[in-house]
């Protein structure tokens, strides 16, 4: 489905001439079972019989679109970087991984790059600092190509075998640039892409592009708040992640609707309320199912956004 919706969204909404998928993970809880217990754990700051088994979620968006593409599902305490790793089978050649300081190992662009992929991660940790240094080649005020060499320890969150996999060294571009989003106060950025070639991308694109990563964490609250799967209510294990699969497929069905009424109408995809959109499709849904198969129900689905003396004037 998200992939379907993906390709209709068309080239045009297209960053740079490539298609941009964003990361991002989140959690829900869920009944206190001891089956639930054992599969998902509860966090380590709840006491024993005094909390709740928590899922870690991790999904892919596809940015144009708003669509998830894939997700994945563990215990409370399974490494995100792990789940992730589950999804890439999804991300196509050329394609642009879009995520916050979490996802920017050295693993992950490498992993990217054999993909024939580029990533654009924030920088954390000790590498953060590199871009302030004289190191590597200078490309620019605010930007340098560096190399980094392999951590000579494997990763818990890869085999023996995916960790002698990766090449030794590591070419990348380290950017610094402010981000500002409307209604928030700017932030510093420190960055890391594969996307050397400073000509093709500039900073500005890739700094506005890092920007509105901040709308996927909107894609996760749409998904937990308004289609409300903070909590889930399935009592074992198999149930609670076949509830949690449904809501993403409902949120991406709730997309092609929104996608639609966005070409329909001449509007930008990004302009439609997703919670606006339930709450009509809430208020339509009994008279479409009253007059299906009639030209009345064709005439209610076509119904603007904006009415006054009800659905069945």
């Amino acid at each position: 489905m998200g992939g379907t919706l993906e390709a209709k969204v068309g080239d045009a909404h297209r960053w740079c001439d490539r298609r941009v998928w964003v990361v991002d993970g989140s959690h829900c809880s869920m009944p206190d079972t001891p089956e639930l217990q054992k599969a998902f754990e509860q966090p380590t700051g709840q006491k024993p019989g005094c909390g709740f088994p928590v899922a870690k979620v991790v999904a892919m968006f596809c940015r144009a679109s708003g669509a998830v593409l894939d997700v994945a599902v563990g215990a409370y305490r399974s490494n995100e970087l792990s789940l992730w790793r589950q999804l890439w089978d999804q991300p196509k050649a050329r394609a642009v991984v879009l995520g916050d300081r979490f996802y920017g190992s050295y693993a992950d662009l490498a992993q990217l790059q054999a993909q024939n992929c580029d990533g654009v991660f924030r920088l954390r940790g000790s590498r953060a600092r590199v871009i302030n240094s004289r190191q590597g080649h200078r490309l620019g005020k605010n930007e340098r190509l560096l190399t980094w060499s392999r951590h000579s320890e494997s990763s818990r969150s890869l085999s023996p075998e995916e960790f002698a996999s990766l090449p030794t060294t590591l070419t990348v571009r380290a950017l610094r640039f402010d981000t500002r989003v409307k209604g928030f106060r700017s932030r510093r950025i420190l960055a890391a892409t594969t996307l050397r070639d400073s000509r093709k991308y500039p900073l500005e694109q890739i700094a506005a592009l890092y920007g509105d990563r901040w709308t996927v964490e909107l894609r996760i609250r749409e998904v937990k708040t308004t289609l409300q799967m903070e909590i889930v209510r399935g009592q074992s294990k198999d149930i609670v992640r076949k509830e949690i699969y449904m809501h993403f497929v409902a949120y991406n069905l709730i997309r092609a609707l929104m996608r639609q009424a966005a070409q329909d109408h001449g509007r930008p995809l990004r302009q439609l309320s997703f919670a606006g959109t339930v709450q009509q499709f809430h208020a339509l849904a009994p008279y479409l199912c009253l007059f299906a198969g009639t030209p009345k129900a064709a005439r209610l689905y076509e119904l603007p956004v904006s009415w006054s003396s009800g659905p069945c004037a």
